[in-house]
């Protein structure tokens, strides 16, 4: 039977109920006051790669809630026995709480390798074949040293620092014990769910995918025994169903490395990747265990031309995404954090992360975009674009000439035939991909069959102002819009049934739309079910003509959707008029009566 601590049971409450981020809660009416975790608190932005006190703190950055502590075993243990822990966990964990930022622990095995474990262990030098590392850097025979990880000598004192480790972490003062969010088990090099960078030259060290897996439940298992009061985060990628087993069987808070939801948009095969993660969560769900996540954006947005001609724009819909695959903790550079250009997307990120729970949540949201997804037959039959083969780069050519009217473009297409690690390396903007995600960007907020009332846009600034790139708003990337030529003239939505949960919504539903004021007098409505035969109008809007973004809000205090509308509708967005307006965003949020004071 799993061992529940204290810590774990307001992990596991707080999460279950997917409350706010930072804040303390205000209890409703009926309900005794509550106080968010420590752990619950540091959801959100974080900065990346490992933190030093004084390199980027809430004063650069308002909306950081946590710093990445990577700690190199070389420096924990600079001899066989004698640690450090003080000096590179106690002092800057300090200085962090000193700033109310929380903390996540990593320790790196490789790079970071201790000379001792070599000379002094006889643990075997494994040497890859690595080439490059992923922001294109030429490698030397150096960098790319690993330990044999099987190797007993090096088990022994692997475990050994993780015993220590964890003796220290525990006899932390309670108020900064509770600032460690997560420990991250990293088995492999830099904390990846395979042991080695590149293949090891001398074949006698390969490592099978059943012993290393056996390695890294060892592992995790070494960790939660020493660390018996905080969640430790395990990589997924190199899961099998006996490792996902195993999690739930073991964890009291299942969390995870999602590096594939972090690094962009428009990865290769992510389709797959969430519905995997959608498996995991339902059953972790049906168990009683929450799931958290975690990713990173790294130093890729300042070296490939998909990110640099508009970095902002780059990380709001990296944000965007990573929102919609339910990340909870987003490492950010710091660099990054420190350009105010990008504090729309960390700010956005804030408002969802942890809510994982409709019931709970006070708000949602949908992002309009039309993913081509070069994998879909139907969409795209093989006797108009091509081939279906994912190294057709023809096809996705075909694709994005289709749609180069209303944007869509395709530079850089040997990139996209690749894996996400490839793709990330694109060197423009590439709107086709391969099993990318078709739709929108949404938490709580679906639409109903997107493209039979509506058409994709595409670098909507560019198209439509003759805008260059760099100079283009963050929400001109992706877009839907009104085809009334083709009797496209309504987008219809449908908020999660559970949303708001017991709330009553009489007393105040603001809605937010984010729509591109591009054409002169051209007239839309947002409407809304509230109960009635027809729906109601929220907002009537007459275009300005701009050619700006436009930001709208209305509240009202008669909303029930209860699916009333349309084809069981609770929103819609109509065209009453023969011009075509394009939209970037709607929100919907409990404004007034909140019952549980999310924030």
């Amino acid at each position: 039977m799993k061992k529940i601590s204290s810590i774990t049971m307001l992990i596991l409450f707080v999460a279950c109920n997917s409350l706010t981020v930072g804040r303390e809660l205000v209890p409703g009416p009926h309900e005794a006051p509550v106080v968010s975790t420590g752990a619950r608190a540091g959801l959100g932005i974080s900065s990346w790669a490992g933190w030093k006190p004084g390199q980027v703190s809430r004063a650069d950055c308002p909306e950081l809630r946590s710093v990445p502590f990577i700690l190199g075993w070389n420096k924990l243990e600079p001899k066989p026995g004698h640690y450090e822990f003080d000096t590179y966990v106690g002092d800057p964990l300090r200085a962090a709480a000193d700033d109310d930022l929380y903390v996540t622990l990593m320790i790196w095995v490789r790079p970071a390798t201790p000379k001792w474990l070599f000379t002094e262990m006889g643990v075997p030098r494994v040497y890859t074949n690595r080439e490059v590392n992923p922001l294109g850097r030429k490698m030397s025979r150096e960098d790319n040293l690993h330990p044999y990880y099987l190797h007993p000598e090096y088990k022994k004192c692997f475990f050994a620092l993780i015993d220590a480790f964890g003796h220290y972490v525990n006899g932390l003062p309670s108020a900064l014990g509770k600032r460690i969010v997560f420990v991250q088990s990293a088995e492999g090099s830099t904390g990846d769910g395979q042991p080695y960078k590149g293949k090891p030259l001398d074949s006698q060290y390969n490592i099978s995918k059943a012993d290393w897996n056996d390695f890294r439940r060892e592992t995790w298992m070494r960790y939660q025994q020493a660390l018996p009061d905080i969640p430790i985060l395990v990589n997924s990628d190199a899961n099998t169903e006996e490792e996902t087993e195993w999690m739930f069987a073991n964890m009291d808070v299942i969390v995870l490395k999602h590096g594939m939801f972090s690094h962009g948009y428009h990865v290769s095969d992510n389709v797959r990747r969430l519905e995997t993660f959608d498996a995991i969560s339902e059953t972790a769900k049906e168990r009683g265990i929450p799931v958290l996540t975690r990713g990173e954006m790294d130093g890729e947005m300042f070296v490939y031309a998909w990110s640099t001609r508009n970095i902002a724009q780059a990380v709001y819909w990296s944000g965007l995404f990573a929102m919609h695959c339910r990340l909870d903790l987003w490492n950010i550079p710091h660099k990054a954090l420190k350009d105010e250009a990008n504090s729309p997307a960390y700010a956005f990120f804030n408002r969802y992360a942890g809510l994982q729970d409709p019931s709970t949540s006070p708000r949602a949201f949908c992002a309009l975009r039309d993913g081509l997804n070069a994998a879909d037959a139907d969409r795209f039959p093989v006797r108009d674009y091509g081939p279906l083969k994912k190294n057709n780069q023809q096809r996705y050519l075909s694709i994005a000439a289709a749609y180069a009217p209303h944007g869509a473009r395709m530079e850089d297409p040997e990139k996209a035939i690749g894996g996400g690690m490839k793709n990330r390396k694109r060197m423009g903007y590439n709107d086709v991909g391969w099993n990318i995600l078709p739709g929108n960007y949404c938490r709580f907020l679906t639409q109903i069959d997107p493209g039979s009332g509506d058409i994709g846009w595409w670098h909507v600034d560019v198209i439509k102002q003759n805008c260059n790139d760099a100079d283009a708003s963050i929400y001109n990337r992706f877009a839907r819009g009104f085809d009334s030529t083709h009797g496209k003239n309504t987008m219809y939505f449908d908020l999660h049934d559970d949303l708001f949960g017991i709330s009553d919504l009489t007393a105040g539903i603001t809605f937010t739309v984010i729509y591109h004021d591009g054409v002169r007098n051209s007239t839309w409505e947002l409407q809304y079910d509230n109960g009635s035969r027809s729906m109601a109008t929220a907002l009537a809007v007459t275009n300005a003509g701009s050619g700006t973004w436009r930001t709208l809000k209305v509240t009202v205090t008669d909303a029930a959707f209860k699916n009333g509308g349309p084809h069981g509708a609770d929103i819609v967005l109509i065209n009453t008029d023969s011009l075509d307006d394009i939209f970037h965003l709607i929100e919907v949020e409990l404004t007034i009566n909140n019952p549980r004071g999310i924030k």
